[in-house]
């Protein structure tokens, strides 16, 4: 009997430091994001091959780390439209050239243009009058003119959502100017509007300006294809499945100087995925894990779409999907989308109890439904599915300074032990 419980304590220390151990090397983590967002692989966006190359090297990965595949290869391939910009681009207020990432980036819809563009910039009195402003643009022909908008200058959130909805659908101006206050965001889109979107920060916006010039070269590209790549660890029940997953897609280039390296959004999280594939080839779980890195997650959830309407596996036979991103800082804690869900109380409860007794994180914050991430399809089908994602106060979301170096780590191995346990739990 003494014998017994001797070699459970010694079984469960040796547990303990085969995950504290593992977490704690961050070496290989390190390398993989700061390869993920170098400017070899260009944003992993639809410019240069980005996307495809990026998937190349996560196979390259999986296949090292020794992951199984669940077909001939790590990859499940589909296709979307997809608007992007090769070329080179020029905006000038009058005769002052803006900097491309710093001082502006082009709306994501936008199609090639080469024109100057008077500016109308509405006072303050009738940007807050949106009647009167109707009346005006009724009346009179902007077709030559792109509107100024600046959100500082109105308080009212219904007046904001008024403007947003004219640059949306815009068919009075040649084009729109967001002027930006805090930190510039870019995006993708699977179409081409009409007319250009350009988004200036508040400070590099002259006051006096009269004119702008823009030249944008666009490639609208039908039937782009992406990638999925997908490995496994099997487990001991070999018909259970957990599901790790994460996108690995970003948003490319803007331009030839431009591209959004995306350490944040989510180099983080798929170095994470990989780290946790590692820890599971050297101890075999209990039920089989799967690791999926989705392609399109910024096009709008169009890699975890495709993968629950063309499933390699039987989705019911899920007990869970974890997804990550956005998990390289935790200076704040973590966020839990679907924890504030009444049909995961149960799983917010098995986390909250395995971070009570770890002391991992003084916060972490329960949100509710949200069609944010990859975790939504699977969720939106049945499929229990939660998105983790990492708090702090700055970051660079959607902006060329999304560096490896503006991450840090603060509960990086927190979360991943805390991801290991709950694992073991169910």
């Amino acid at each position: 009997m003494l014998l017994t419980i001797r070699s459970i304590i010694l079984f469960f220390l040796f547990s303990v430091f085969s995950i504290l151990s593992f977490a704690q090397n961050q070496e290989k983590t390190y390398e993989r994001i700061e390869i993920l967002t170098s400017p070899n692989y260009h944003g992993r966006g639809y410019v240069k091959d980005g996307c495809e190359k990026a998937a190349n090297y996560l196979a390259e990965e999986m296949q090292t780390i020794g992951l199984k595949t669940i077909g001939d290869d790590y990859f499940q391939s589909f296709e979307f439209d997809v608007n992007t910009f090769p070329g080179k681009l020029s905006v000038k207020l009058d005769n002052q050239k803006l900097e491309p990432g710093l001082d502006y980036l082009i709306g994501p819809a936008t199609p090639n243009i080469n024109k100057t563009y008077y500016l109308y910039v509405p006072d303050s009195a009738l940007l807050n009058d949106t009647i009167e402003f109707k009346k005006i643009i009724e009346t009179n022909d902007f077709s030559n003119n792109m509107l100024v908008i600046d959100y500082a200058v109105t308080e009212n959130i219904e007046i904001k959502k008024f403007y947003i909805n004219i640059m949306l659908r815009n068919v009075a101006f040649g084009g729109i100017v967001e002027l930006i206050p805090d930190e510039l965001m870019w995006a993708v889109r699977t179409f081409q509007q009409d007319f250009p979107v350009v988004k200036i920060k508040r400070e590099a916006y002259k006051r006096d300006a009269k004119a702008l010039k823009l030249k944008v070269n666009t490639k609208f590209i039908k039937d782009f294809e992406a990638k999925n790549v997908i490995g496994y660890v099997e487990g001991k029940k070999k018909d259970e499945f957990i599901v790790f997953s994460a996108h690995y897609d970003h948003l490319g280039r803007m331009g030839k100087k431009v591209y959004i390296p995306g350490a944040q959004d989510n180099a983080s999280g798929t170095a994470m995925l990989l780290d946790i594939a590692e820890y599971y080839m050297e101890n075999q779980p209990e039920q089989t894990i799967v690791f999926i890195l989705f392609a399109g997650e910024e096009a709008g959830l169009l890699g975890s779409i495709h993968y629950v309407l063309n499933p390699l596996f039987d989705l019911s036979k899920i007990k869970i999907v974890i997804n990550l991103d956005l998990v390289g800082t935790g200076d704040d804690g973590i966020t839990i989308v679907n924890g504030a869900n009444p049909n995961y109380a149960a799983i917010w409860s098995q986390i909250e109890q395995i971070n009570i007794e770890n002391e991992y994180f003084t916060n972490i914050k329960a949100r509710g439904e949200a069609a944010n991430s990859d975790h939504y399809p699977f969720h939106a089908v049945g499929v229990p599915a939660i998105f983790i994602y990492t708090m702090v106060g700055q970051t660079y979301y959607h902006n060329p300074k999304d560096k490896l170096e503006t991450l840090t780590f603060t509960g990086y191995d927190a979360l991943f032990k805390l991801l290991l346990n709950f694992v073991e739990k169910i």
